[in-house]
């Protein structure tokens, strides 16, 4: 009863943001506009930028430059207002204007140095420089990730981020990810700011889901960012924010083909006139089934306990990385009913039919449907109110190939409601609000594939302290109350300090907490057949984490150096432990034992007047998972990444040559046997990856694109797709972008 009351809820509260909308468009706006402001904004060299973003502080006006660089703003009242000009690669300015009485701005910005100017959202809430933000981030801009032009996010994240490893687990058939040593239980993935359903396989998220082509940035919170999102995050927080219809009319195409490795086709068009903004996109992607196999056998040698060596060679193995095809749709709708109240409403959906496994009858589609809608009001011009509610719903079915049937195997649902307040005073900006997610479960991993559900409420509060101009702290609780466990609170503390105006130290402690799964506690499931059964434990207790962070940061004139160390801990790790040892293979989740990480990462980012950028990074991880003083982890020590970008505008063209790189080290891991007492040492090959990526921005909004990807023709084993994503060699890649708004000058 309480679950259809609390559909019939959700139902209605999204009713009702839709009938809100659908009423204020039939009336039009609350009153017609009284006064206008007009300008362009333009490069130093006088160019217009087309798509530049105009902010009005204090309120929820957002808006966009045409392809001539134009903008114009409808205020209601006529007061003085303060403009948020920006535009990636360039420094952002903000203007104090009246709203009448002034001719037309020229607002000029002048090229960036580093993207330390840069706004970000995920680390506080609120908007705020990078440079200025306390909590260690990473952002990974639209600039970036068209330089490194990749087929998934994966690909995108390996490029971008040392320190993160994805690997391929050959039985679900899907990737997995490690992130600064922790798994995918400790690396929270949020879409917009919010929590994704669905899982892949292993607890991993379907990073199918995401969209390349519909990404605006990413920004990557180092440790536990627990207070505001979700007490999960123990191991960070990588927040894809999606693009938003900035221009008055915005219309684009994009292919991207690489043959068998992948075709993508996206169409999109977008309108922010007046109050209302829309944008509409649709994309269809699809990659062909590849065989990776080996001519030789991998070698292992197993340390018995009498000190002798055996050496033994398997028999070459292969390894099928099932191909796609891939279905997006998403419309978002945004309207400003006065300067200070707005909504907005986003649907999406996404079907991934996969290729048949070998020797399976039937294929895999996975689905997800998302509906959600937001109401801000910004009551007073520093203080604001947000409510919101999202229904996100993943299911994957089983299609039989020669009959007609298919099966419904897997459905997750996340129904949430959430309010925010967000108010500065002075020197202080508070943050706080509470959520509550019902969650639902049906698995084939459960009992007769049953339904199972949890209820979970959370408490969050936060504070940003500007103390001095070169000091800031923010402390943070989240209190979490789910299923039979107790209350529990989460706290958070990080601060800047910059002594030099060229220097920035940052630190920074918080903790996280992760209640079991649904599937962790619940599960009774007969291992693929095998007689293995596979049980959940309802005495499970929460994982805990913590994380203590150090940076120090260095900017002058297009040099930016930094390194930064971190600490993990954490505590009541769920994993599979043998309810009989010896005596059987059945096995069951139990908290098992504690894990420590600890990592440096180096970064260096250099750019030269003459367009010429280098950026590089390191890390290192200690995993400190050994058994007598064996290696038993899976995480590659060290990782590096190296970019070189030359960009330069020769008449009415703008050219693009990036290089990119990336190298993980060689690892030795041991495997233990309980039986024999023997160790089995398994080596795994450093690995290098690199690309080049030609792109050419020509007049009337043509973009061509040409990459060489994985230009050394390295290719993988198959025997260590545990450890990496196999790859097959060379790849040819052609893209053409085609922005029918500038090629009209609309």
């Amino acid at each position: 009863m309480r679950n259809k009351n609390m559909n019939k809820f959700l139902y209605l509260l999204f009713l009702q943001l839709a009938v809100a909308w659908v009423n204020v468009r039939g009336a039009g706006p609350v009153s017609p506009p009284k006064y206008t402001v007009k300008g362009v904004v333009v490069s130093v060299d006088g160019g217009p930028l087309a798509g530049a973003t105009i902010s009005v502080e204090g309120t929820n006006i957002n808006t966009g430059t045409n392809a001539k660089g134009e903008f114009a703003i409808d205020f209601q009242k006529d007061r003085v207002y303060s403009l948020r000009v920006s535009f990636v690669g360039y420094v952002t300015r903000r203007i104090t204007v009246p709203s009448s009485g002034h001719p037309p701005f020229i607002i000029r910005l002048i090229p960036a140095e580093t993207n330390l100017n840069e706004v970000v959202v995920t680390g506080t809430r609120s908007e705020r420089p990078l440079k200025d933000v306390p909590v260690i981030t990473r952002v990974i801009s639209r600039e970036e990730i068209d330089n490194v032009n990749p087929a998934d996010i994966t690909t995108l994240l390996e490029y971008t981020l040392p320190g993160v490893q994805f690997y391929y687990n050959t039985m679900s058939q899907v990737p997995e990810i490690t992130y600064q040593g922790m798994d995918s239980k400790a690396v929270l993935f949020l879409l917009d700011g919010e929590r994704i359903s669905g899982e892949g396989g292993a607890s991993n998220i379907d990073y199918s889901r995401f969209n390349i082509d519909d990404i605006e940035r990413i920004e990557v919170v180092r440790g536990a960012a627990s207070t505001l999102y979700d007490s999960r995050a123990i191991g960070g927080v990588i927040n894809i924010i999606t693009k938003k219809s900035v221009r008055p009319v915005n219309v684009r195409l994009h292919a991207r083909y690489a043959g068998h490795n992948g075709e993508q086709y996206t169409a999109s068009t977008g309108t922010n006139l007046k109050r209302f903004s829309s944008l509409t996109s649709f994309t269809f992607r699809k990659r062909d089934t590849y065989l990776v196999s080996d001519d030789k056998g991998k070698v292992t040698e197993t340390l018995n306990p009498d000190g002798t060596v055996t050496k033994t060679e398997a028999k070459p193995t292969a390894a099928y990385i099932y191909g796609y095809r891939i279905m997006d749709l998403s419309q978002k709708l945004s309207y400003n009913f006065t300067d200070r109240l707005s909504a907005y409403v986003r649907a999406s959906y996404y079907a991934n039919t996969r290729a048949t496994y070998l020797n399976a009858r039937f294929h895999q589609r996975y689905e997800d449907l998302v509906l959600s809608g937001r109401l801000k009001w910004q009551f007073v011009d520093n203080q604001s109110l947000e409510l919101s509610y999202i229904r996100d719903i993943y299911i994957k079915n089983n299609v039989y190939d020669r009959v007609d049937l298919k099966e419904k195997v897997y459905r997750n649902i996340n129904n949430t409601v959430r309010m925010y307040y967000t108010g500065t005073f002075g020197k202080h900006t508070i943050s706080g609000g509470v959520d509550f997610l019902r969650e639902d479960l049906k698995h084939h991993f459960m009992k007769d594939t049953a339904n199972v559900h949890m209820n979970q409420f959370s408490l969050c509060l936060q504070e940003d302290w500007h103390i001095a101009d070169n000091i800031d702290v923010v402390l943070g609780l989240r209190g979490d109350k789910g299923l039979h466990y107790k209350f529990h609170l989460t706290p958070k503390i990080s601060a800047l300090y910059r002594p030099w105006k060229r220097i920035t130290l940052r630190a920074g402690y918080s903790q996280g907490y992760r209640i079991p799964n649904l599937k962790e506690l619940y599960q009774e499931y007969n291992m693929g057949g095998t007689g293995i059964m596979m049980y959940g434990n309802k005495d499970l207790k929460p994982e805990e984490g913590s994380q203590l962070s150090a940076s120090v940061e260095y900017d002058h004139k297009g040099l930016n150096l930094a390194v930064s160390v971190y600490h993990n801990r954490y505590k009541n790790k769920i994993t599979y432990e043998y309810i009989e040892p010896g005596k059987s293979w059945n096995m069951r989740y139990a908290n098992s034992f504690n894990v420590k990480t600890t990592g440096v990462e180096l970064t260096a980012n250099y750019m030269l007047p003459c367009g010429l950028r280098f950026s590089g990074a390191y890390a290192y991880i200690n995993d400190f998972d050994k058994k007598d003083g064996y290696n038993m982890s899976w995480i590659r020590p060290h990782s590096a990444r190296f970019s070189t970008l030359y960009k330069h505008r020769f008449g009415k063209t703008t050219e693009t040559v990036a290089l990119n790189s990336q190298w993980v080290s060689r690892i030795t891991r041991y495997s233990y046997d309980s039986k024999t007492k023997a160790y089995t040492r398994s080596v795994y090959d450093a690995r290098t990856l690199c690309s080049v990526n030609l792109r050419s921005e020509l007049p009337r909004g043509i973009t061509l694109g040409l990459m060489i990807d994985n230009i050394f023709n390295y290719k993988d084993k198959a025997a260590d797709s545990a450890v990496q994503l196999p790859q097959n060699g060379i790849t040819y890649v052609a893209t053409l972008g085609i922005n029918i708004s500038d090629m009209f000058k609309l």
